[in-house]
């Protein structure tokens, strides 16, 4: 177990920073811009037809391709992880995870509004089961090796191996038990030390150095925005699930409410661009303090309008970054 946990880690941790690279060149070649984020400022340059065509091109090719292909390559990915441990052992088929791979960059480097992480923890837990199925280990073992694929998903995206096996042991195998907790602790590890190879150990967000408690009334400070954030996150769920519920009972073709689904996101890209892609340049843009207080209150219902929309019209992408943003 040791041994596979290092294998899928490895391949884990290759296959995050295969996803990142092709996500940027995707990025580049349909939005024109340098560097690795969709920058706001080059957004707003560009003109009204190419903000509207670009996601609505990418969701119709998305949602066609996920919906003649594998279907379990639709959405979030995490939920269908979930299932899969759940009630069927660990056993995902291995053309899901190629699947998604491709899906998602496409989905997200056109400028829907979804995230990477859900997909690469998709991606990993495919490279673990079919490992487990491969070798035709136990529904036990399988499911502990889906969990290894999972957080080396997580740690290879985010360089963050303890956020990696915490979240495999707490939402997806919901066991802290040592059999299954070392072996996704070596996957995790793992992927990070591959990602730290290819990009080194600055962290994804800009985060300052300076950060500190000054005062202890800050604390109050702090559960109020705690308790702020819980209420948002209902409501984001609840708002997520009315449009996918929608989405599902609109009998139209895929093809077409995936592109009504993109030039949605276009729409709402000509008076808030930040809403494309991830959201990582507005983040830290956010950390830095570059922005306004009332454009990130908009920001919040947007993007959460932005992200039901995408995966509601047949996107595929994660809610991780979102939420985040």
């Amino acid at each position: 177990m040791v041994l596979l946990a290092l294998i899928i880690g490895l391949c884990g941790g290759l296959c995050a920073v295969g996803f990142h690279e092709g996500l940027l060149w995707i990025e580049h070649w349909i939005w024109q811009g340098e560097g690795g984020e969709l920058e706001i400022a080059h957004l707003r340059r560009l003109p009204w037809y190419w903000l509207i065509g670009a996601p609505a091109l990418g969701g119709l090719c998305v949602s066609m391709f996920v919906h003649y292909s594998a279907r379990e390559a639709q959405g979030h990915g995490v939920p269908e992880i979930m299932k899969s441990v759940a009630l069927r052992g660990g056993r995902i088929p291995f053309k899901v995870g190629v699947i998604k791979f491709f899906a998602s960059i496409a989905s997200i480097g056109s400028g829907a509004s979804v995230g990477a992480e859900g997909p690469i923890v998709q991606i990993g837990s495919t490279i673990g089961s079919s490992v487990g199925q491969l070798l035709g280990v136990g529904e036990r073992r399988l499911r502990t090796l889906v969990g290894c694929g999972a957080a080396a998903g997580i740690a290879g995206i985010f360089n963050a191996p303890v956020a990696g096996t915490l979240f495999v042991v707490e939402v997806v195998l919901g066991n802290f038990g040592v059999a299954q907790f070392s072996p996704i602790v070596i996957a995790s590890v793992a992927a990070t030390v591959v990602r730290r190879q290819f990009y080194g150990e600055s962290p994804v967000f800009d985060v300052l150095d300076e950060y500190s408690l000054q005062n202890p009334q800050e604390l109050l400070v702090y559960t109020v925005l705690g308790l702020l954030a819980a209420i948002t996150s209902v409501v984001f769920i609840r708002i997520l699930t009315k449009f996918e519920d929608v989405g599902e009972e609109w009998k139209w073709p895929v093809g077409i409410k995936g592109l009504l689904g993109g030039a949605a996101i276009g729409v709402m890209a000509l008076f808030w661009p930040h809403v494309l892609g991830t959201g990582s340049a507005t983040i830290n843009a956010a950390l830095r303090g570059d922005l306004t207080w009332h454009l990130l209150l908009v920001l919040v219902l947007v993007k959460m309008i932005a992200v039901a929309t995408s995966l509601g019209t047949g996107g595929s992408g994660g809610v991780f970054a979102p939420l985040l943003f």
